[in-house]
């Protein structure tokens, strides 16, 4: 698989992808226009599909497979098949999203130390990766959806299709106190808050609870 699509390209392709849900032929197209290149190595490689193909697996079948590898990995979701626009090889074509806390991106898991802020101090961060399994993450978000559980924040509406999908985890018992070898329960133990509000909550020790916090904001709101 020499002329495969990396990770990075993966996902500046998906970043770039205007439509939702989107087509494996959607996602080629935009992949033709930010990697020219490395489509038309994929189609020498596996041979040009669509029709007159004539070939059980060409380029368009390469792009699906990793389609479904992403998917596999929690970053898009593999949905139904649509009829195909006119004229393509096929009668169906699938359709893809984005998987909800897709683990394309690292988010920050804590912010802060026990000193608090201070400026030019060292901040300690924690990210996603050792979160240890982002499955614990859309989880999360299936359950609890997209918006910060503090103060209402939603990156896709104050961002657009930039800032769809993003929003820090937070683990309600601190990552210190739990260790490494700890089975995060998503419904219990995790809950989505924009990247302020994370900050806020880890500000001091011990830290606040969102509820403090959303306590916190609703009163500042109403000065």
């Amino acid at each position: 698989m020499a002329a495969d699509i990396t990770e990075h390209e993966f996902h500046d392709v998906l970043e770039h992808l205007a439509q939702r849900p989107f087509s494996t032929m959607q996602f080629i197209k935009k992949l033709g226009q930010r990697y020219p290149s490395k489509w038309r190595a994929i189609e020498a490689e596996y041979g040009a599909g669509g029709v007159g193909a004539k070939t059980y697996f060409s380029a368009y079948s390469r792009i699906a497979h990793t389609l479904a590898r992403f998917a596999r990995a929690n970053i898009v979701e593999k949905l139904d098949y649509r009829p195909a626009p006119r004229g393509w090889g096929s009668p169906v074509i699938r359709y893809w999203t984005d998987q909800i806390g897709s683990a394309g991106q690292l988010f920050p898991d804590q912010v802060g130390d026990e000193d608090g802020f201070w400026e030019g101090a060292r901040t300690k961060v924690f990210v996603n990766a050792y979160e240890r399994n982002p499955e614990a993450r859309a989880k999360c978000l299936r359950l609890f959806g997209l918006a910060c559980m503090a103060c209402g924040e939603d990156f896709s509406k104050k961002y657009g299709i930039h800032g769809r999908g993003f929003i820090h985890v937070h683990h309600l018992t601190p990552l210190k106190k739990i260790g490494r070898a700890y089975q995060v329960n998503p419904a219990k133990d995790l809950r989505p808050v924009c990247a302020n509000c994370h900050a806020m909550i880890h500000r001091r020790e011990p830290m606040l609870t969102i509820e403090q916090l959303r306590a916190l904001v609703q009163a500042a709101v109403e000065r």
